[in-house]
């Protein structure tokens, strides 16, 4: 079976970091995000795996080229313009020539669950289309669906405000079509989550809303990506040093990524927090609940706190930043 990776979008909730890299790309426990992706795919038994790329991903492309992965073939389709999720699938499956049942998965989800099972029920119930579904603490910020005892979708609602939503199953991004729903994706650059899926619902077909138990993230946003890292930090035990780096004796570094060639100076304390290559942080500099790009230089004595630094930046010297701070890369913040 192929399996579509949907990959072109900007990454524009996690700029500044992707200003510099393809969401795709960014690090956890220092290794690129999408190898977590392949992972489970590999898993899975997927056979082809289908990268639909938008413009400008031009990085991800270089760094996992056509041809076999370990595990899988891998395909690349490239977009010549934005085409959004129902677009893409409809590009991908012709370029790329799929055939029979196949599943999108969009590319900045973390998923864990027994694909097998999800496809499994698929089949048993004769379905369309399935939806991989995951119960949220907070559903206001998801596309949330609602099924009823026999695990049909009866209904959608994007991103209910606090309080008033009908469900706490959050649409996942991982989806299982059957390969005659391509023709009902309407034309153009559309969603599917906005057409095709309400579509179906509404015309009494056979949507499957599998609900699945496991670990399952969007990085999309800051707050997101780093709780992501420390989840996957809290599963291995401890922090995540890559070879290379080098930490100070008398340096902190809890439940904190550090990626390859980065210094944490005498002192110093990283905490929940995660560092990618190349970042010196200086002596006695504090780096608490924080993401921090690469080639980032955090001077003596300066307390990063709960911010968001891009590529290159530099932090002076007793800075302080505050919750919610965006450094863009390249920048210098000499803030106090």
């Amino acid at each position: 079976m192929d399996a579509i990776v949907l990959v072109g979008g900007q990454g524009t909730r996690l700029r500044p970091l992707t200003w510099t890299r393809h969401k795709s790309l960014v690090p956890l426990c220092n290794r690129p995000f999408i190898e977590y992706v392949f992972d489970w795919l590999r898993s899975s038994g997927f056979e082809r795996v289908v990268l639909a790329l938008g413009r400008n991903n031009e990085d991800l492309a270089t760094a996992y080229p056509a041809g076999r992965y370990p595990g899988f073939d891998l395909a690349i389709v490239l977009e010549q313009e934005r085409l959004e999720s129902g677009g893409a699938i409809r590009n991908a499956v012709a370029a790329a020539g799929v055939k029979g049942r196949f599943v999108v998965l969009n590319g900045d989800v973390f998923v864990d669950f027994d694909f097998a099972r999800a496809l499994a029920a698929h089949v048993e119930v004769g379905a369309d289309l399935t939806l991989a579904l995951c119960e949220v603490d907070d559903p206001s910020v998801f596309g949330v669906a609602v099924v009823d005892e026999s695990r049909m979708v009866t209904g959608f609602v994007e991103k209910p405000p606090p309080g008033t939503a009908p469900s706490r199953l959050a649409n996942a991004g991982v989806w299982i079509f059957e390969p005659g729903l391509v023709a009902e994706i309407p034309p153009g650059a559309v969603r599917v989550e906005e057409t095709l899926f309400p579509s179906l619902v509404a015309r009494k077909r056979r949507v499957l809303g599998y609900r699945f138990q496991g670990l399952w993230a969007d990085i999309g946003v800051h707050s997101r990506y780093l709780a992501l890292d420390q989840a996957l930090l809290e599963r291995r035990g401890g922090p995540a040093l890559a070879a290379g780096a080098e930490i100070e004796a008398s340096a902190r570094v809890v439940l904190s990524s550090v990626g390859a060639g980065s210094t944490i100076g005498v002192g110093a304390t990283v905490e929940r927090s995660l560092l990618w290559e190349r970042v010196r942080v200086g002596s006695g500099a504090e780096v608490l609940d924080s993401i921090v790009a690469d080639g980032v230089s955090i001077g003596v004595g300066a307390r990063v706190l709960g911010a968001v630094i891009g590529s290159e930046a530099t932090i002076s010297g007793g800075a302080v930043l505050e919750p919610g701070t965006l450094v863009e890369p390249g920048a210098r913040y000499d803030g106090l």
